[in-house]
């Protein structure tokens, strides 16, 4: 199977993840892509109940309903054959012909289906088995290592899926029950799940597919910039994990981790970043930072979340011109500066856009779209350094975004009042 067919595939399951939130549908678009790429005949998803203590058949493909209702009917545990073992060694399982195998009631299940070769892999979560992602063909023999690390590809998407599926609900169980859902709190989490996390999954996996050497070796050149695209990745999702914690927001209880931090070393890991999307859009991105800033006491990394924000920003709503990131440092207090040759924000729009829920109601807003909560968190995190952030802008003439926070924070500030 030709690498462009396996990134066209990819790239439909990517599709589906990205244009609905049905976990039923992203699932089974799932499976029905990692039989096919890895060559196989049949397959399916599995979820792990931690109450019962048993994996439940969620999603298959090429399997008649015979097969399926078999399946279901049998309680596998972690430790029992096949999965079970998969999910205890925490590891791809593979069994290469099942007559081979000892008898067991899954196992004869299968054997009976016409299927011989068994591939197992666990979905694996940071710490909880998920689920198990199999693939069943029906000639004998040992499954592939490339074919491993694709099923183990769309094993990571299942885990996204299952566990964006797991945080929705539990999101709404609480909302339920604090009696404060909300039509914008639903906008909001359909937007971050759209536009961000499932984009950002879909770039992780396939920088992993890459440097996995699923089409080929991949050049040390090329893979010491694929793997700094892995790690700003992984940051980002950290980050939106965070932002996602509502009940965390809506309290007032962002807490900061301070410690000594290097200014210039955020703006230059913000610069790579975000690089490659100004160079898509032709954009020139520059960087005015002094060499002899000090050092700073404060938390780096929600630092680095705000600029993230502001300068995604610029360079989001920018079409032509630049982007500027400028930093300075006097009478003990950082002062740093995102400045953009874009569209302008409206008077009327500038002390709104950093409320919760908000966004300049522009047409050129909403067509590019957005969760309206970026800076909002922004300027929370600033104000809990001691700090402030404002905007400057006439439509048609860009915007400067700008904040003024001391050097050294040696303790976090309470929130300020709103009105």
């Amino acid at each position: 199977m030709s690498a462009r067919w396996e990134l066209r595939a990819l790239g439909e399951v990517s599709q589906a993840v990205n244009s609905t939130l049905d976990i039923n549908e992203v699932l089974n678009t799932i499976v029905t892509k990692a039989v096919q790429l890895s060559d196989t005949d049949a397959g399916a998803i599995y979820e792990y109940d931690e109450t019962k203590g048993e994996f439940g058949l969620r999603s298959t493909y090429g399997m008649d309903d015979d097969l399926i209702a078999a399946i279901k009917e049998r309680h596998v545990h972690i430790g029992d054959a096949g999965i079970g073992h998969a999910a205890a060694q925490r590891a791809p399982l593979q069994i290469a012909d099942v007559q081979k195998e000892p008898a067991s009631e899954v196992l004869d299940v299968v054997v009976r289906a016409g299927f011989r070769a068994l591939l197992f892999v666990p979905l694996l979560g940071a710490e909880r088995i998920v689920g198990a992602l199999v693939v069943r063909r029906r000639r004998p023999g040992e499954f592939s290592k490339q074919t491993i690390d694709l099923v183990q590809t769309f094993a990571a998407q299942s885990v996204l899926a299952i566990q964006n599926a797991r945080l929705f609900q539990e999101i709404g169980d609480k909302s339920r029950q604090l009696e404060v859902a909300s039509q914008h709190k639903s906008q909001f989490l359909a937007n971050m799940s759209h536009e961000l996390r499932t984009p950002l999954n879909a770039i992780l996996g396939y920088t992993e597919l890459i440097l996995d050497d699923i089409y080929g070796e991949t050049p040390a050149k090329m893979r010491g910039v694929l793997e700094r695209v892995q790690r700003n990745g992984k940051h980002l999702l950290g980050l939106i994990n965070d932002v996602l914690d509502l009940s965390k927001i809506e309290a007032g209880q962002l807490t900061l981790a301070l410690a000594d931090y290097s200014l210039k070393d955020v703006v230059h890991s913000v610069f790579v970043a975000v690089e490659s999307l100004a160079d898509e859009k032709k954009l020139a991105l520059r960087i005015e930072v002094p060499n002899n800033l000090p050092t700073g006491r404060g938390d780096e990394r929600r630092l680095t979340q705000v600029l993230l924000n502001l300068v995604g920003n610029a360079i989001k709503f920018t079409d032509q011109g630049e982007v500027a990131i400028k930093a300075s440092a006097t009478n003990g207090a950082y002062t740093l500066s995102v400045c953009d040759t874009g569209p302008g924000i409206a008077p009327g729009d500038q002390a709104k856009i950093f409320e919760e829920f908000q966004q300049a109601d522009s047409s050129a807003t909403k067509k590019k779209g957005g969760t309206g909560l970026g800076l909002s968190i922004a300027r929370r995190i600033i104000e809990l350094h001691g700090g402030k952030i404002w905007v400057e802008s006439e439509i048609g003439k860009g915007a400067t975004f700008s904040i003024n926070l001391p050097v050294k924070v040696e303790q976090q500030h309470a929130e300020r009042e709103r009105a």
